[in-house]
């Protein structure tokens, strides 16, 4: 009989950081979603994307600061 090869996988630092990145972009898309319908009332040229792209800097700005203070 075969030995396996493989070996468990366990969670570490890493993948939990990854997971919180994760979940943080999810949340900021979904803010610009509900946002973006009154944001585009005043700026109809702007796109959803450009829109979107535009918080997202804010916001790596935003946890940037926060994390050099933390």
């Amino acid at each position: 009989m075969k030995t396996s090869k493989h070996r468990r996988i366990m969670p570490s630092s890493s993948s939990a950081a990854f997971e919180r990145d994760a979940r943080r972009e999810i949340e900021h898309f979904k803010r610009a979603l509900n946002s973006y319908a009154d944001r585009f009332a005043s700026e109809p040229q702007l796109s959803f994307e450009q829109y979107f792209f535009r918080l997202a800097a804010t916001n790596r700005l935003a946890d940037g600061e926060e994390r050099r203070r933390g």
